[in-house]
Order: C-alpha cells, then structure tokens, then sequence
C-alpha cells in the first residue's frame, strides 16, 4: 500500500531521489511502496511495475529464491539485513548490487524496511581476476619448486654415482661433498614445497633432516643423532637464515664424518638445537671422535669446508665457536631468533 504523500513524504521523496544510490521503501505487507529515481533509471521500467513484488522481476533467476529468503527471514524479525545479487539493467545485462535494508519505525510502530542498493559489479569482477591471478600464482609456484626439487634431486644422485665410480679418492671425497652440499639444498626445497609457506622455514625439521641425509651420504663409521632441546614451538626462520644454517651445519657433519673417526673407526655426531635463557638459539654439534688438531682452527680454517662453516654462519646473523671437551670436538653456533 503507497503511503500518502503528504509534506514530510514530499520532502523524503525529493531527498531520496538525489542521493547516489538506489533507494527503496516497503510496507508491513512486505510489498515495495516506493523506488528513487536512481532505481527507476538502472531498471529502466515505470514505477508502477516496479511496487509490490514487482521488482523481483528484474532478480536473476538463480539468486531470486535466495533473496526471497533472507528479506522474509529478516522481515519476519525486524532484524537488519544485507545481501548481494545480480538485478537486470535496463539494457538487459545483470549486475551485482549489494543490498542493505533495515526496518524503520512510524509513531513508535514497526512500519516496514528501507534499504539502499550499490552496484558492486566491478568490484566482484576485480576480485575475480585477483583469486585467479592468485591461483595461477600459486600452481606456478607450485610446479617451480616441484622442478627446482626434482632437479636438485637429480644432480644429487648423478654425483654420488659419479663418487662411486671415481678412482681417484680425492676425486671420490670432493664428489661425495658436492652431492652433500646439492642435498642440503634439495631438503630445504622439498620442506617448502610441502608445507605452508614459501617465506619461513620450520628450523628444527630441516636439521633434523639434514642429520637423517648425512648419515646416508657419508660413508664411514659415524652415526648421527639430533636433539630439539627448544621451548615455546617450532622456530621459523627466513628462507635465507635457514639455508645458511643448513649448510654450515651439513660442513660440519662432513668435517666429523671425515676427520673425526680415521680409519673406520666407530663414533657418533650429535646435533642438539637450544633456545638459551636470553632467547638466542644455539645449535651444538658434538662428536666423540678424536678430537680438533688446533684450538684455533676456526680462526685459521685451512679446508673449504670449515671456510664455508664459518662464512655461512656470519651470513646468518651468528657466530661459530669451538667448545672445550674432554671428549672429540664440540661447536656451537649461536644466532638471534
């Protein structure tokens, strides 16, 4: 039922119809008494067809019996409301409006719903083309690392055949260190392709990965063992702190594997990862082998592989040290989290 058109309605009417949105007005019958001229413009169809359901007209078909829905429901307890749905234009083509309507009260009576329409076409088409950049994104980055993966995988394996095959034991150990080196990668990059992010690295799994590969890759009689002694969680690392980590850490278990038990002789490298009272992480590496030929051997590293340990670790952030031990040797490195 049309409400009377007295001042107040005049004065409502004109304002209504400037605004810049589209406007409409329902009665206790739930039916539509009034449309602005915005509405009237974008559906392009008289104010007559329009009230009552007639409106509705205009809804797409797959969203009527959904909108139909929602305004009873809400109408039925004076709550507000806010929906989105395709509404044909005057020229044919559907567009998304988002629909906000709230019930109004007359003389302290609930007298029916108000409720404005944006057009939100543009916006769900942008967001749209933004969810399937994101997904083509993703299984791009997906199938990279899955190659990046498999090929570090590959080069692994084509140089510990080559190890195996090689005469020359200089040849055999520089090989073998290679493949060690490529795996460490390989592992980091299997870890991030697997879990849930591309930015940060759980630290404690890749070193316990790292430890797991080593004994794989290096001959010998040393077994290998790691330790999580850190509280409060995994510790995430950046991407680059933790490869960083990771080879100086897989240098160090070479050095124990090759230096620390000369001729075949039995022994165990441990790796335990701290989390020190001041919140800096250490990660002590500890053999029972026969021990460092200098005190001063990080200072004056002689081999690539302690070079490399001790460049790495500055690039972390840390600093490596060697410990007294009664017992093999014993290095701690230790970085801020």
């Amino acid at each position: 039922m049309a409400a009377a058109v007295d001042g107040g309605e005049s004065d409502f009417r004109m304002l209504a119809d400037g605004a810049p949105v589209m406007i409409w007005r329902s009665d206790l019958d739930m039916g539509c008494d009034y449309f602005n001229a915005p509405w009237l413009a974008f559906t392009g169809r008289p104010l007559d067809l329009e009230l009552g359901f007639g409106w509705a007209e205009g809804v797409h078909p797959d969203d009527h019996a959904r909108c139909v829905e929602i305004y009873t429901r809400a109408f039925q307890a004076r709550e507000s409301f806010s929906m989105d749905y395709r509404l044909r234009r005057h020229d044919g083509e559907y567009r998304w409006l988002r629909d906000n309507g709230r019930p109004f009260d007359r003389n302290g009576a609930f007298a029916g719903y108000f409720g404005s329409c944006i057009d939100i076409t543009d916006m769900i088409v942008a967001l749209s083309e933004t969810e399937r950049l994101a997904t083509e994104k993703a299984a791009l980055t997906r199938e990279l690392h899955h190659r990046v993966r498999n090929n570090l995988q590959m080069i692994t394996s084509l140089l510990v055949m080559q190890a195996d095959a090689a005469a020359d034991p200089v040849a055999r150990t520089a090989l073998r260190d290679a493949a060690q080196r490529v795996q460490a990668m390989a592992l980091i990059q299997a870890m991030l392709h697997e879990g849930d992010s591309f930015a940060a690295v759980n630290l404690s799994a890749y070193l316990r990965a790292l430890v797991e590969a080593a004994g794989a890759l290096q001959p010998g009689g040393a077994s290998f063992d790691y330790t999580d002694a850190s509280v409060g969680g995994p510790v995430r690392l950046t991407l680059d702190r933790s490869l960083s980590i990771g080879l100086a850490l897989n240098e160090a278990l070479m050095n124990s594997a090759r230096h620390a038990f000369p001729d075949g002789r039995k022994g165990r490298v441990s790796v335990r990862l701290e989390a020190e009272a001041d919140g800096t992480l250490a990660i002590r590496v500890t053999d029972d082998g026969v021990g460092l030929p200098t005190p001063d051997l990080l200072h004056r590293p002689r081999t690539l592989g302690l070079r490399l340990l001790t460049r790495l670790i500055r690039q972390s952030g840390g600093n490596v040290e060697a410990l007294p031990s009664d017992v093999g040797a014993a290095l701690r490195f230790r970085m801020q989290t």
